[in-house]
């Protein structure tokens, strides 16, 4: 029983003894644009452990605000009789077409992660669709891959968004290459992927559905708590929910450099510009110094509002003070362990940079050939998509170095680290989105990997022959 519980901490305790040994074997290294540099030694030694959870926590705050946050909202949300009538109306209205409600959710998700600037604010939306597909009687694994798997396989195809590929792509481009063209430049093969991701990834899915009863699942979202309200009319949470969805899809669009679209960031300026007499100026002191403007938000924007609309909701049916705190504590409680895999996550990027001995081994894999070599520059992207985590990490402190190292291959190169990365998030243990949808919806993470090594074989044959006709066309 403990080893099912504790499969994930013991991958990813693994997998930082892994990479803390070999900080100790490798010298570490680094690249600049005119080529590799041996820094020699640089081993991860006891009084770095402090600062690797001291940081981590540092580097990963904002994730960790929006995760207490929404276990505070979704817990009081599911006090609520309307919330719980809400999810059960639309649950048994669905539940005769299981196969078509987890193709649409999932190629909803898939394209939306790919889209918005931010793929952590999907999320937003989650505890929502996990408790009306756990109402349907789906399994924890099934609701997992329709939900968190579809979040990974958008930012695997990822469009005109995701944080991660622009980063990485600012430190790929060289100065002759700016970065929207290196963006727009392989923008219909990532779509390509995005599609064969989708489709490969709910055919798999749908076939194991096949092979599973209906299971009514135990998850973080339960809604088995004793009704503390006597209203029931849930239009208080459909208005919220549209609120919601609209500040998200408008606030994480980056409206101006991908569709050239002005309104936003005028409608921020004239509303900033609203003032009383001379010095005063009304919503510019209301929201204080953040937005900077309504297009780009970063993700410490979104929790006071989300704190906002959960405090009207509570108004709205009247919920007891000490009752709302009480829910608050409860939510956030039940975020705790999603909490510690952003702090891994952060940890083990730390100790790539820390000790960056993964830019000696890709020197060393790059130099098995001279000039551009599929295989080598495939294992060294896989490389880097375990050991470093975060792809931004990887365009900073290699990318300029491959572009221009290699540049007659800079789109095939670009797409293989890119979607490399993105594929080792599929069953890497200190996976952000991975982990927190594995703790929250209390799936074992071997039984996970029993059924997702299928989709990264089959993905990764698939991105083989995107990335050799890229190579060769």
């Amino acid at each position: 029983m403990k080893e099912k519980k504790y499969g994930l901490l013991k991958a990813g305790i693994l997998l930082f003894i892994l990479a803390i040994f070999l900080s100790w074997v490798i010298p570490a290294g680094g690249f600049t644009s005119s080529g590799f540099s041996d820094r020699g030694m640089i081993r991860f030694g006891l009084n770095d452990i402090e600062g690797l959870f001291y940081y981590g926590i540092e580097f990963g705050i904002d994730k960790i605000i929006f995760l207490l946050v929404l276990g505070a909202m979704y817990s009081v949300f599911s006090h609520i009789n309307a919330y719980k009538r809400l999810v059960e109306s639309i649950a048994k209205k669905f539940i005769k077409h299981k196969e078509i409600v987890i193709v649409i959710t999932s190629v909803l998700i898939g394209i939306l992660t790919s889209f918005l600037t931010n793929e952590f604010v999907v999320l937003l939306f989650i505890p929502f669709i996990v408790s009306i597909l756990n109402k349907m009687k789906l399994d924890k694994i099934t609701i997992l891959l329709t939900t968190f798997g579809s979040m990974l396989v958008g930012v695997l195809g990822a469009t005109l968004g995701t944080d991660g590929l622009v980063q990485f792509a600012q430190g790929f481009v060289s100065t002759t290459l700016p970065l929207k063209d290196m963006l727009y430049n392989t923008l219909l093969i990532r779509i390509g992927i995005l599609a064969i991701g989708l489709v490969l990834f709910n055919f798999l899915t749908l076939m194991r559905l096949k092979k599973n009863k209906n299971e009514e699942s135990s998850t973080m979202f339960e809604l088995e708590v004793e009704d503390t309200t006597k209203r029931s009319n849930y239009i208080p949470f459909i208005i919220i929910g549209i609120l919601l969805f609209v500040l998200v899809f408008i606030e994480y669009t980056d409206w101006v450099t991908n569709f050239n679209i002005k309104i936003f960031s005028d409608f921020r300026d004239m509303v900033n510009d609203v003032r009383i007499g001379d010095n005063f100026y009304v919503f510019k002191s209301i929201l204080g110094k953040y937005p900077s403007s309504l297009s780009m938000w970063n993700l410490f924007v979104l929790p006071p509002f989300m704190v906002l609309f959960t405090l009207i909701i509570a108004l709205c049916y009247r919920i007891k003070f000490n009752d709302l705190v009480s829910y608050i504590g409860e939510g956030i409680k039940k975020v705790i362990k999603p909490i510690l895999v952003v702090i891994g996550f952060y940890a083990l990027v730390l100790i790539a940079n820390i000790t960056p001995y993964i830019a000696t081994v890709v020197s060393k894999i790059l130099n098995f050939s001279d000039g551009f070599n599929l295989a080598t520059m495939l294992l060294s992207s896989i490389v880097t998509g375990i050991f470093h985590g975060d792809i931004a990490f990887t365009g900073s402190t290699m990318g300029a170095y491959l572009a221009l190292e290699y540049v007659d291959y800079i789109n095939p190169i670009f797409i293989m680290f890119n979607s490399m990365h993105a594929l080792c998030q599929f069953f890497v243990p200190t996976s952000i989105l991975l982990g927190i949808g594995l703790t929250t919806l209390k799936v074992n993470y071997k039984d996970y990997l029993k059924h997702i090594w299928k989709f990264v074989l089959g993905m990764f044959m698939c991105l083989l022959v995107v990335i050799i006709l890229m190579t060769l066309l």
